[in-house]
This record gives structure tokens, C-alpha cells and sequence, in this order.
């Protein structure tokens, strides 16, 4: 196919890619990228072969034919991963191995010739993901999108970075598939002189195919397809020939064993814009392993539309064949048909109210009148106070405790309560206060007890002189303490013995406890006069 040169001193400073672009690697169509995704996790690789005849050749003011490039050939890497039978990525390195330059033009100017060494094409990246349709056979839409990267020259790469967008649409069934796309290609601008300029710039894509499995164990397909590329950018007219290459194939495919595929193509192509050839053919090898679609699920929520109770609400997969598929139940403790998440009473079975507070909470009841409603309320029958304790909300306070006694008994003031000390100090515990002030009061209430021993004992727990030394250090504590608070210190003595005198059994925590301990002993009494 034609272009139409001028005298031009060099074609070096503009040379189009003359490149194809396949579909990804495992699709079953040479050049039309179809909308179904297929495969969760899936890896596929295919290196494909293109031989093009003549895909330049340029006619001068002199109608002299100029066959810039005599052949081309090219192997594409190609490579694909799909997800979710919804998503796929792609990748296409194209290396041009060969091309071969034509002879110039016998007459008139004739073109720069290329460099015949193998150079690296522009790579392209792609994604595709599926809008509509099952992930099995059926019908399915889907949008894709590419991008080539600026790594080709010299007829090879377009020297520019360039983007693609399609929509797809396909179909498959049984024995037979079919593919459209239509979309856009931006393209860096060039214009190549000639008797009419020829313009390469940005593009409308269209292409369609069809495949067709010759065996019932789709081993063997053939295909046949048109992919289609109008310029429009640069200042083309559309539909012009000189900007306009299209690529038709008839391929056939044979898979020897399922990770297997190899298939080839042939065909010419139409138009006169750079890369259109006169005669192309394709070879490919790839590692495409088959995948068995998963059921049918209209509602994508992975439970198979003929077990699925709600085959158009997503849910979740269930025990109960009548919920199976079905979105999920809210959970409802106390049945009362109020979510437990706007439940204020997920327990207790209540009305609605539409107040957060109460919503779903039983009537409010305050039987005993203490402003505590009796959902809350620990004593729903006696009138108490509020309370932040739960098991004391609404219950009467309860009653103060005793003041500490002591009392004159015998040979002793009698305590109460212990004296208590910081743990294993002689250290007075402010709570021991009370006992004490009731121990001088006694004190000053009987004046004729002269004499009064200060008595420390404690448990055994220890070495029996630390015990003897703690005991006394209490003691002279507790002496203290009453000295300061007005007992005369000549009314009292001090003395410690340790663990020598228990009344309890130290083999227990509580008879522990009761041998630590402080006593009043009466020594001396004052004769009293009756």
C-alpha cells in the first residue's frame, strides 16, 4: 500500500511506528480485544510472530515508486493477569527483529532507508475491566484502556508517548464467540510531504471478529476478523485513504493440551496509511491454561444463581436454602424487630420511639417514684438515689458505718477495730485515727487506770526478731500518737511481743490477720474512794 512523497531530503526526522497491536496474550482473537474477563488469578504469555510485505511504500513528484522498507518482522512479548474474572492487565513489548529496506526509487527523491539492525518497538500497557455479564457464556461490556511508552525509533516507535480507549462488547456460546470495539488512539502528529501531504496523528479504532470451534472438544478454532484504524488528528479528513489501514486476518487456532495454544494468521491489508501492508501473516506459541468458568450469578455475591433464594439482591451464602444468597438478617436479640444496632435496649424486648435513647426500649416505669425507671433501677420497689454502680442504681443508701468503740473491760481497753499499719512498718494508717481518738477518750474519761501497756503483737510471718523489733516499733507508735493527743505519757508503757503471744492460727490468712494486732493492757489502777 502507497504514500505519496515529495523531494524530502530525509524521512529520519519523522518515521511512524509501522507496528501492530495485538489483543492480549490468551484471547482467542489475533488483533480484536474482547469484553469478558476470564480467569481470578490467572497468568497468561504468548509470543506472536508478524511478517509484513511492503508496510512503506512512498510515491514521489516524479510518480516514482519508492519502496522505503521491503519487509518487517516482529515478535511481540505479550503477557496478561486477570482477577476476579473482572479485571485484566496486559503487557506488549514488541521487538523488531528484521526489516529489510527497499530499493529506492529509480528516479525523483527518494526516502531515507532504516536502520536494519533489531531495535526495541513501543511498549504498551493495558487494563480492561467488565461492566456487564456473566462470567461464564453470555453476553458482556467492558471498557479498556492502553498506553504506549515513548522506547521504539527508526519505524519502530512514534517518538512520543500515545493512549488508547475502547469500549468492548463481545458474545460467547457453545461453538461460536464474537467481538466489537470502538474507540480512540492518540498519536504524536506528523505530517509527510507529497504530491498530497499525508498526515499520522490521532485515530478512531474500530474492529470486529468472530471465532468458531471446529471440534464439540474446542481443540480446533477459526477465526476471521477486521481491525480498522481512521485518522482524524493532525488535519486528516477522515475516511482518507491516505490515513486510513485496516488489517484483515483468517487464523486458525489448535490447543495439543490445555496449557497449550498455538495458532496462526494471514491476510491483507487495506488502506494507504503508514503500516499498511500489502501481504501479513502472524504465528503464535502461548502458555494459556483454560479456565472453567464459575455458575452463573446474576447478582455477583458468589452464590450460584440456581441456589440462590435472591438471585438479584447480593447477599451471603447461607445454611437455610430460603436465605441462601440472601443479604444478611440483622441481628435482633430480644426479637422486638429492632436492628441490635439501633436498639437502645438490645436485650429487652421494646417499642419503637424514634428517640436513640429509647428507641426499642420498653415503656418507661418508675414504680417507686425515685426518678430511677425501673429497667435500671436494682430495687424497683424501695425508693433510693441514683448511682453509677448498676447494682446500686435506684437502691437506698445504705446505712453509715459504726463509729469505732472502745470500752473499759476487765484488764483491757477493748477496741473494735485494729489498729492498722502501712504493710510491714510501723507506719500509723490514717483509718486507725478513729480507734485511737476512742482509746484516749476512754482514757481521759478513767482517770483512776494509771498505767496502761501498749501492746504489739504480730503474726509469724518473718524471723522472730524482726517480728519482736516490728511489734515494739508499733507499739511505741501507738504510745506516741496518744502522748501527742493529750495521754499523759506517764499513764503508758510500751512493749512488743512479736509473734510469741498468737491467738489465732497462722496456718490461715484470717488468723493471720487477727494476730497482728494492738492491745491496751491495764497495769495499775488508782484506789478508788466509794
Amino acid at each position: 500500500m502507497g504514500l505519496f512523497l515529495g523531494a524530502v531530503p530525509s524521512l529520519a526526522d519523522q518515521t511512524p511506528s509501522l507496528a501492530l497491536a495485538p489483543a492480549p496474550a490468551g484471547e482467542p482473537l489475533f488483533l480484536v480485544e474482547p469484553a469478558q474477563v476470564r480467569g481470578d488469578a490467572h497468568l497468561r504469555a504468548r509470543a506472536l510472530g508478524v511478517f509484513a510485505r511492503e508496510p512503506l511504500v512512498l510515491q514521489n513528484a516524479d510518480q516514482e515508486y519508492d519502496r522505503v522498507i521491503d519487509s518487517q518482522i516482529w515478535l511481540h512479548a505479550l503477557a496478561s493477569f486477570s482477577l476476579s474474572h473482572r479485571y485484566q492487565l496486559s503487557l506488549d513489548v514488541p521487538l523488531l527483529m528484521s526489516q529489510k529496506a527497499g530499493e529506492p526509487a529509480l528516479q525523483g527523491a527518494t526516502a531515507a532507508r532504516p536502520d536494519e539492525a533489531a531495535l526495541l518497538g513501543d511498549v504498551r500497557v493495558g487494563a480492561r475491566v467488565k461492566l456487564l455479564g456473566p462470567a461464564g457464556d453470555g453476553e458482556h461490556l467492558a471498557l479498556a484502556a492502553g498506553a504506549w511508552l515513548p522506547t521504539g525509533k527508526d519505524y519502530a516507535g512514534d517518538d512520543g508517548a500515545a493512549v488508547r480507549g475502547s469500549l468492548l462488547a463481545d458474545g460467547r456460546y457453545a461453538r461460536w464467540l464474537w467481538a466489537v470495539e470502538l474507540g480512540g488512539r492518540t498519536r504524536p502528529s506528523m505530517r509527510l510531504p507529497g504530491i498530497v501531504p499525508t498526515r499520522v496523528g490521532s485515530a478512531i479504532v474500530a474492529s470486529a471478529g468472530q471465532s468458531t470451534f471446529v471440534d464439540a472438544n474446542r481443540q480446533i478454532a477459526v477465526s476471521s476478523e477486521l481491525a480498522a484504524s481512521f485518522t482524524v488528528g493532525a488535519g486528516a479528513k477522515p475516511f482518507d485513504p491516505r490515513g486510513t489501514r485496516a488489517h484483515f486476518l483468517l487464523g486458525a487456532r489448535y490447543r495439543p493440551i490445555v496449557e497449550l495454544e498455538v495458532g496462526a494468521a494471514f491476510g491483507p491489508d487495506l488502506g494507504q496509511a503508514p503500516g499498511a501492508a500489502d501481504f501479513r501473516a502472524l504465528g503464535f506459541v502461548g502458555f494459556t491454561p483454560e479456565v472453567t468458568p464459575p455458575p452463573p450469578d446474576r447478582d455477583d455475591d458468589r452464590v450460584p444463581d440456581r441456589v440462590d433464594a435472591c438471585i438479584d439482591l447480593p447477599g451471603v451464602a447461607a445454611a437455610d436454602p430460603q436465605m441462601n444468597g440472601c443479604p444478611e438478617v440483622p441481628p435482633d436479640f430480644d426479637t422486638d424487630e429492632i436492628p441490635d444496632q439501633f436498639d437502645a435496649c438490645p436485650k429487652e424486648a421494646g417499642l419503637p420511639t424514634g428517640d436513640r435513647k429509647t428507641h426499642g426500649c420498653p415503656p418507661q416505669v418508675d414504680t417507686d417514684g425515685d426518678g430511677v425507671f425501673d429497667r435500671d433501677d436494682a430495687c424497683p420497689k424501695e425508693r433510693g438515689v441514683r448511682s453509677a454502680e448498676r447494682p446500686k442504681n435506684g437502691c437506698p443508701p445504705p446505712p453509715p458505718p459504726p463509729p469505732p468503740v472502745a470500752h473499759v473491760e476487765a484488764e483491757q481497753v477493748v477496741i473494735s477495730e485494729q489498729v492498722q499499719f502501712e504493710h510491714g512498718t510501723a507506719v500509723l494508717r490514717a483509718e486507725s485515727d478513729g480507734i485511737l481518738a476512742e482509746v484516749a477518750k476512754v482514757l481521759a474519761e478513767h482517770p483512776e487506770l494509771e498505767l496502761i501497756e501498749v501492746a504489739g503483737h504480730t503474726d509469724d510471718t518473718g524471723t522472730p526478731a524482726i517480728n519482736q523489733k516490728l511489734s515494739q516499733e508499733r507499739a511505741a507508735a501507738v504510745m506516741k500518737w496518744l502522748v501527742d493527743r493529750g495521754t499523759a505519757a506517764g499513764r503508758l508503757s510500751a512493749k512488743g511481743y512479736g509473734q510469741s503471744a498468737p491467738i489465732a492460727d497462722n496456718s490461715s490468712e484470717p488468723g493471720r490477720a487477727k494476730n497482728r494486732r494492738v492491745e491496751f493492757r491495764i497495769v495499775k489502777r488508782a484506789e478508788v474512794t466509794p
